[in-house]
Order: structure tokens, then C-alpha cells, then sequence
């Protein structure tokens, strides 16, 4: 069986007598190469204000990030559910102040804020390196000697709608001067970011803004893995250097709050598969790590944590600068893009965009001709981008409906956030509340819109069967639980709408989110019903399709001697889930809540209430 360890020798490193898993070696320099780092836009004078262990940072960020993308998670799925998600790497690498880098609180605050970020295990061992590269190896310099521009602040910036946001307040709302850090991972963005900095520089003045183009590039060899949740760490490790050659301690991202919280717009969405790029815990653990390399007090803050996607655009027309939004990105598909179709049109990103775009009222400065797929009358074949655009509308319905109780008890998630807060629990708890409600508001009332505005298509029976708007209304009308009505029953809003589970491997056991475990013969029944049921979703199969596993097939994969010893292993596996919800104060499921039964079809988790989690999503009871 091929092991999920991987020792990750950088710089040259010798591999040990004895290794576990796989070995992946990565270098920035010596005779061959494989990951490069090119920072543009500084001024060498600067550099003298460097320190060593900000070198140090620069590296350890980009090996972080190469091993990232060199390693593959599996696949969206492979055959056991997701083991190869998460993966273990243990870290050498050479670096100039090993006494910092192996002191227990950057050590602790870098191996917790990783392992959330990427929800994968890390170790690490430094040594100290024997030839370093000089720092400016790192840097292209082209002939610029001044040194006299200061920034007022330092901002990470992408390109897309919160970053222009966010810098746009700063050098209007506030008349300060920014330092634009920017990580160039592909050359049509490089281009993107290069034409916002222009035009704001011509609106603004060269003076007010200096841009630090970063280019991290990997051989062609090491991209095996899309999902880059470790570049954020480069990023910010990007912008803490350029803020120390200014002589400046902090750093700041722009993102909308409904983003940077990360309680997924899809039920479906496992683990850290969503983005925890600003989370507030993930920028805490910045903050720590940062604070303990350079021994000073270093801030990482998101401005725009309370502020919804619609809100960020309505803030960049108020500035006065609407027609800058055109010139901004936030499609995932890069390599997709073209000059007539910036936009896909069908990812996550793009949906949220055309929403807040038309709910901000600025569909004129963002047309619809740029994006390949139209949010509402265009096709969307059957598959996950037609479930996250179908769950991104059920979402945002059943939130603009929902009592506060049952919106913390649908994203438990929520309870991660709270505490890396200053203010009280119950004030954090109504801010995220009311951020989801003003989300959900917007979504709706666009969506609303599109339903009066295409009023004549919909009972004429022009739009295609796939597309967005039929899509949901017909299944509204049909009854499937897709869009549910903005008066919901009262019932819905004090009932658990979902029970969410994730799989212990190292016990064998299924573990429900804020009740308990399931173990024994009871955890491998949910096993064995497990696969269909993620195949199932990876296909975009409506819940109503999610296959049945016939008895006598489940017989055989959870050891049973006959039908009937299934039947009652389901009926104690059902009670236990009873008892373990009872006993965490919730009303108990109904029967059918996680496994239901058809009496010629088989057995099945149940589409339309079981969510699947990472084992690092659900909270244990107490």
C-alpha cells in the first residue's frame, strides 16, 4: 500500500539511513534548481534591512509551498473515501538561525497554523546551512537606487474584487500610501494585477503606491496538486518581509467576511477541500508565527472580516472608482481565462461575484458577456459545478429564513471563529449571524429579481432544462429540497436540518459531529455505505438519484451471515444514533435521518441529510 508520509529534503539536505514514506527533495538554489523565487520592484539599499531569519522565512514558505503542489492529495476521490487527503510530511531544511526556527513557539505556532491551513501533519527539523544564498538572489532589481517612499500600509494584493476594494479605501478614504504585494503564480494574472496597479497609479500617483510582483515558480514536475492551500502562507510570508524593509509591522488582507469564515455554501463541501485562506484562525496563527520569528509584535488583520461580498463592491463605487471592477479577477480557472470570457461563469468564485455584482447594482461595469456560462438562462451540465451553484442558492434561502439557533446548529463551524475575537462570545456569535443574513438577503433578492425579470421565458419554456433559474424553480415547484420558501415552517427553524460525520481511521469509527461515535459493526455499516455515497456526489447526482446498496451486497462487505442479522444491525446502529443525539440535548433523528431503506432497493446514507466531514470539522462531544 503506498504510504501518505513524505520527507521533504530541502536544500540540499542529506536523506537519513533510516526514512519513513516517500522522499521529495527541493532546492532554490545549487546546481539544479527545482523551485524559484523572484521578487521584483525593490531597491537594493533595502535589502540591508533584512535580517537573517527573514531570509530563512522566504525559503521555509516556498519549500512549504512546492510540497504543497508536488504532492498529490489523490484526486477529488479515490477508492478509500478521501485517506489520501490528508498527508504527513516531515520537513528538513537549512537555514541561517536554526535557534529560532527550532524554538518551541515558532516551531508549535508553525506546525498548528499549517496543519489548519492545509489540514495536513507537519514536522520539521532545521540545521543549519552551510552556504546560504545571499538575499539578493532573490531579488531582480531594475536600477532603482531611491529608497525615500515609506508606505503607510502594506496589502496583499490578488487582483480580484476585495483586494481593489481594500486598497482603493486606503488610498481614498483614508489618503494613505500602500505597498501592493502581489504573487504572481500565472502569467495571465501577473497581467491582471499589473493593469489594476497601472490604472490606479495613474489615478492616484506613483507616489502613493509602490507594487512588489513576487514570482514563485516550480518545475513542471512538482505541479501534481491543484489545491495550493499552503500559498497563503507564502503570500503573507511575502508581505512580512516587504513590511520589515519598511519598517513596518503589519500586513493586511482583504477578504469578504462569508469567504474568509468559511462556513461552506455547499453542505457538501469536506473539510478543508474549502479554502481557509484569512480565516481568523489562520491569521491568528500568522500572527503568532510571525510575532515569535522576528521577537517583536507583528499584526496580520483582515479589515473586511463583517463586510459581504456585495458590500466590498458597493464600497469600490462609493470611492469613485466602479470602473476599475471590470479589470478585476477572481475566476479559480486561470488557464481558462480569454479577453471575451474573463470569467467561467460556473465556479464557486464566479457565482458569488455575479451575485454581488448584481446585487451591488454594478451588472454595468461587470457585463455578463464576460462570463463563458450566464449565472441564470445559460446550460449547467449535470456535475459539482451544477450542485455548488444549486447549493449556493438552497443556502442562501434557507439562511434568510433561519432563527439564530438553527443557524449555529446547521454550521457548527461557526464555533471556531468566535474565539479569535477580543469581544465577547455572544457578540462575535450575532456579528456572523447578521454577516449570513445580509449574505442570504442579497443572494435572494437577485435571485428573486431574475425570476421576475424572466417571467416570460419561464412559462414559455425558453430557457434550457439545466439552466440555473429552471433548474431551481422546477425542482422548488416539484418539491425537492433544493429552494426551500422564504417563509419557512416554523418547525424547520428549531430542528437539526443535517447530521454531519466524519471517519476516525485510526479507530475505525464514525464519529457525529457535537453527539459522539459510532464504532464496532455500526461504524462499518456507514463505512461500507460511505463510497456510493461520495461517488454519488462527486458525479452531481441529484440526492433523489444517490444509488441504493442491495442486502445482499452490504451482507458481504460488513461480514453478515444473512439479511436478517443486517436488518438488525441497522436497527441498533439507528437506536445508538438516537441515544448519542439524546444524550447531547438534540431531538433525536428520525429513523430514516442517516440510513434509509428500500424495501427492493437496499440501503443508503441519506442524501438529503447526511453531510460528510473531515475528521477535523466535527466536534467531539462532551
Amino acid at each position: 500500500m503506498q504510504t501518505n508520509e513524505h520527507l521533504v529534503l530541502c536544500g540540499g539536505m542529506d536523506e537519513p539511513q533510516v526514512a519513513r514514506g516517500q522522499s521529495l527533495r527541493l532546492d532554490l538554489h545549487g546546481k539544479s534548481p527545482n523551485v524559484r523565487l523572484q521578487i521584483s520592484d525593490i531597491s537594493r539599499p533595502l535589502l540591508a534591512k533584512v535580517p537573517d531569519v527573514l531570509a530563512d522565512l522566504l525559503e521555509v514558505a516556498s519549500y512549504v509551498y512546492a510540497a504543497d503542489s508536488a504532492i498529490s492529495r489523490g484526486g477529488k476521490i479515490d477508492a478509500q473515501m478521501g485517506r489520501g487527503w490528508r498527508r504527513k510530511f516531515r520537513f528538513e531544511i537549512p537555514v541561517r538561525r536554526p535557534d529560532i526556527w527550532s524554538s518551541d513557539p515558532v516551531l508549535s505556532a508553525l506546525v498548528e497554523t499549517l496543519g489548519f491551513l492545509s489540514d495536513d501533519s507537519y514536522e520539521f527539523e532545521f540545521r543549519a546551512t552551510i552556504d546560504a544564498p545571499i538575499m539578493a538572489k532573490y531579488f531582480e532589481f531594475k536600477g532603482k537606487a531611491e529608497t525615500a517612499f515609506t508606505p503607510d500600509e502594506v496589502i496583499l494584493f490578488s487582483g480580484g474584487l476585495d483586494s481593489l476594494s481594500g486598497t482603493v479605501e486606503k488610498l481614498v478614504g483614508s489618503g494613505k500610501s500602500v505597498a501592493l504585494v502581489s504573487h504572481r503564480s500565472a502569467s495571465k494574472m501577473a497581467a491582471v494585477q499589473k493593469g489594476l496597479v497601472d490604472k490606479l497609479c495613474r489615478r492616484f500617483g506613483n507616489d502613493r503606491m509602490l507594487h512588489v510582483p513576487v514570482w514563485a515558480n516550480l518545475d513542471g514536475s512538482l505541479s501534481n496538486e491543484p489545491t495550493h492551500r499552503t500559498r497563503s502562507f507564502l503570500f503573507a510570508a511575502l508581505g512580512v518581509v516587504t513590511a520589515r524593509m519598511f519598517g513596518r509591522d503589519s500586513i493586511r488582507f482583504f477578504e469578504n467576511g462569508v469567504v474568509s469564515l468559511n462556513l461552506p455554501p455547499v453542505a457538501q463541501v469536506v473539510g478543508a477541500r474549502a479554502t481557509r485562506t484569512t480565516h481568523p484562525q489562520t491569521l491568528a496563527g500568522f500572527q503568532s508565527l510571525f510575532s515569535a520569528v522576528l521577537g517583536r509584535d507583528f499584526g496580520v488583520d483582515n479589515p473586511f472580516v463583517w463586510t459581504t461580498k456585495t458590500e466590498v463592491i458597493e464600497r469600490i463605487a462609493a470611492n469613485g472608482c466602479s470602473d476599475l471592477i471590470r479589470d478585476t479577477r477572481s475566476c479559480t480557472r486561470v488557464h481558462d481565462m480569454t479577453k471575451l470570457h474573463p470569467h467561467c461563469g460556473q465556479c464557486s468564485q464566479c457565482i458569488d461575484r455575479r451575485f454581488a455584482v448584481l446585487a451591488a447594482g454594478q451588472e454595468h461595469e461587470d457585463p455578463a458577456e464576460a462570463y463563458k456560462v450566464d449565472l441564470f438562462t445559460d446550460k449547467r451540465p449535470a456535475g459539482p459545478d451544477r450542485e455548488m451553484a444549486l447549493g449556493y442558492v438552497r443556502s442562501a434561502t434557507m439562511v434568510s429564513g433561519m432563527e439564530d439557533t438553527a443557524f449555529f446548529a446547521r454550521y457548527g463551524e461557526a464555533s471556531r471563529v468566535v474565539r479569535h475575537f477580543s469581544e465577547p462570545a455572544d457578540v462575535v456569535a450575532e456579528r456572523i449571524f447578521d454577516l449570513y443574513r445580509r449574505h442570504a438577503s442579497a443572494v435572494c433578492r437577485v435571485f428573486d429579481g431574475a425570476i421576475a425579470s424572466h417571467q416570460e421565458a419561464l412559462r414559455q419554456g425558453d430557457l434550457p432544462a439545466d439552466s440555473l433559474l429552471l433548474l431551481v424553480v422546477v425542482q422548488y415547484q416539484g418539491g425537492a429540497p433544493y429552494y426551500v420558501p422564504s417563509e419557512m415552517p416554523e418547525q424547520l427553524a428549531v430542528v437539526r436540518v443535517e447530521t454531519r460525520i466524519a471517519i476516525d481511521e485510526e479507530e475505525q469509527s464514525v464519529v457525529f459531529d457535537g453527539w459522539g461515535e459510532v464504532k464496532g459493526v455500526g461504524a462499518a455499516l456507514i463505512i461500507a455505505l460511505m463510497a456510493p455515497f461520495l461517488q454519488a456526489m462527486l458525479e452531481g447526482i441529484s440526492p433523489e438519484r444517490y444509488p441504493f446498496t442491495e442486502s445482499r451486497e452490504l451482507c458481504r462487505k460488513t461480514g453478515c451471515d444473512n439479511e436478517e442479522t443486517l436488518r438488525k444491525r441497522v436497527l441498533r446502529c439507528r437506536n445508538h444514533i438516537k441515544k448519542l443525539a439524546k444524550a447531547a440535548g438534540d431531538s433525536p433523528p428520525s429513523i430514516e435521518s442517516v440510513i434509509e431503506s428500500n424495501q427492493w432497493r437496499g440501503y443508503r446514507l441519506n442524501p438529503d441529510r447526511v453531510r460528510i466531514l473531515a475528521l477535523t470539522e466535527v466536534r467531539q462531544s462532551t
